[in-house]
């Protein structure tokens, strides 16, 4: 069989997808903007422009409704059907020069009520002719989202609702915001899934019908929210040569923190819909991908306008868009945790520590405050209950570490400032014990490992180290004996092989602190060069007694396995026979050569 030529493949492709549809809807729309560059705005009527869309719109309808009727061509008529949205958003954009210029505020009303009328005629034309069944779940949200996209125009025109300057910047920014509400109106339909469009008269499974035309608002929303923006917040000229229309001027108030709230309800949307769904893996993805929003929070654009907006306005009156979307991801968080979904309490406790960091004054990384004490004890308390619960020690020592930070912020206010690091290094050590043995997994293991080397290094530092020559000899003697016997109390305790090394090394330094002790006061009365070798021979002597009692297997074989000779075998202990003979070989007379 010959494999198909590539022009074969296009066309396929061509009638399988049918593009022509959407190229004939970008070919109007493009139509309709270039008539906009040709003839002065004055002098059009402000309903030929609309017309023009509206009448296009309706052709494209009966399209719809005629292929699937007669055809049954659903494919195309999905196409169509997206398409009919997009021309819904295009006929309320049409008109937002046009409002800018129109003569009076009750013929913009007119205008504005008459291509909500259209639309919700068209749309419910559209589903009859189809005999598309659709719950009153998505019908209201829907209508309610055609009326938003076409009340904007007005309530943002300076000519049809004369506002302040600072108002109607705050109504451009509002548009996305009421588009976040009316998402949240959505959920209903998202808690009965599958359900809810149940025998709904179209060949597509849920959730492609209907959600992917409420895709498809979501990106109209977007988009109307940067057009509403270049249209009516614009502080000066929307054009570089007015004269002849070229080269827009992009610095408008719009940023993309204006979508942080809608961000924030689609992700709710989507959580709700993968639980009501069952799949809780998805959800948990939802909750990894969310903070996210941080990114169009931060503030990408420049420009005298953007910048004016957002210092002087946002600001000053609701706070630095960083600092409410770390609020907005804290609250998402919190409701991951009442619906008890996994990850959902390390992310809660992430928004805390970021608020220790991120204020309502904190417009970038770069104004970045210094870490607050109260928000971390509260996050780090919440991560050990939750830790607790779980009985993680990955999530114990996590919040051992939250609250320990914590503490180092506040000892400078109280009067133990001057033992700052000294309490804190000590925090770390017994959160880090304590922990190795409260919990059994691999964690806690090298925990417990790593606790172990730390405290007879401890206790060496605290002999030797330069930082403790101020403390007298009786404190450190003190302290080690304390740490020998906190590693003694560990190797009993869980019968670590690893504590009980630790107890030995800390006993060795313990004897070292007492030998120098030992030490120097025998030098004051006999002389250095004397008690040198007094020490060097009570050393010889108790390395024989170890050697011996090693012999006697008076020592923990755990501690101090018995050597193996060079053939491999263990060497059994030599000790003294019963009758006091030493059990070594005999040589008899009669064994000796006869030639002697």
């Amino acid at each position: 069989m010959s494999e198909p030529s590539p022009r074969s493949s296009l066309v396929r492709w061509l009638y399988t997808h049918n593009p022509f549809y959407a190229i004939s809807a970008a070919l109007m729309l493009y139509a309709v903007r270039a008539g906009y560059g040709e003839l002065e705005i004055g002098s059009i009527n402000c309903w030929v422009m609309m017309g023009v869309l509206t009448a296009y719109t309706l052709l494209l309808a009966g399209v719809g409704v005629c292929i699937v009727r007669l055809g049954r061509v659903w494919d195309d008529a999905r196409s169509i059907l997206l398409l009919l949205l997009l021309l819904f958003l295009a006929v309320s954009i049409s008109a937002d020069d046009l409002f800018v210029k129109a003569t009076s505020p009750w013929q913009g009303v007119a205008l504005l009520v008459c291509g909500f009328l259209f639309a919700v005629a068209v749309s419910a034309g559209v589903f009859w002719g189809l005999r598309i069944r659709i719950g009153w779940q998505y019908a209201v949200p829907f209508v309610l989202y055609l009326a938003l996209f076409f009340a904007m125009p007005w309530w943002c025109s300076p000519e049809l609702n004369p506002l302040p300057t600072r108002l109607m910047n705050w109504s451009v920014f509002f548009f996305p915001q009421l588009a976040a509400i009316l998402n949240l109106t959505l959920l209903p339909a998202v808690k009965r899934g599958a359900k809810g469009v149940a025998n709904n008269g179209t060949p597509w499974p849920w959730p492609l019908f209907p959600w992917a035309a409420f895709g498809v608002i979501a990106v109209a929303v977007a988009i109307r929210s940067f057009a509403l923006a270049m249209t009516f917040g614009q502080t000066g000229p929307i054009w570089r040569n007015i004269e002849t229309h070229s080269g827009i001027v992009f610095d408008t108030i719009w940023g993309p923190y204006f979508l942080v709230p809608f961000g924030w309800s689609l992700l709710v949307l989507l959580f709700e819909g993968f639980l009501s769904a069952g799949n809780r893996a998805l959800a948990r993805r939802v909750l990894l991908f969310s903070p996210s929003l941080l990114l169009i929070a931060l503030p990408w654009n420049g420009g005298p306008a953007f910048e004016s907006f957002l210092t002087q306005r946002v600001l000053a009156t609701i706070g630095a868009p960083l600092w409410w979307t770390v609020l907005l991801l804290l609250s998402f968080f919190g409701w991951g945790i009442l619906r008890k979904v996994d990850g959902a309490s390390l992310g809660f406790v992430s928004m805390i520590v970021l608020l220790t960091l991120i204020g309502a004054d904190t417009l970038s990384l770069r104004a970045i405050h210094a870490a607050q004490p109260a928000p971390l004890f509260v996050a780090g308390t919440l991560l050990a209950i939750t830790a607790a619960r779980r009985k993680s020690s990955i999530g114990s020592s996590g919040a051992a570490a939250i609250l320990i930070y914590a503490t180092w912020l506040v000892l400078p206010l109280t009067p133990l400032a001057g033992f700052r690091m000294m309490t804190c290094y000590h925090l770390l050590l017994a959160s880090c014990v304590a922990l190795g043995l409260t919990f059994r997994d691999k964690f806690s293991t090298l925990l417990r490992l790593f606790g172990s080397v730390w405290l007879p290094l401890t206790s060496l530092l605290m002999m030797t180290g330069h930082l403790a020559e101020a403390v007298p000899i009786a404190w450190k003697l003190f302290y080690v004996a304390g740490v020998t016997a906190t590693c003694f109390a560990c190797a009993m305790s869980c019968h670590s092989k690893c504590f009980s090394y630790a107890s030995a090394g800390a006993t060795a330094v313990l004897g070292y602190g007492l030998m120098m002790r030992g030490f120097r006061g025998g030098a004051s009365l006999i002389g250095r060069a004397a008690m040198t070798g007094l020490s060097w021979s009570i050393a010889a002597m108790l390395i024989g007694i170890l050697i011996s009692a090693h012999k006697a297997n008076w020592l923990p074989k755990r501690l101090f396995p018995i050597w193996p000779n060079g053939h491999g075998h263990k060497l059994a202990p030599v000790g003294d026979s019963l009758d006091g003979g030493l059990n070594l070989p005999i040589l008899s007379l009669a064994e000796t050569d006869d030639s002697e």
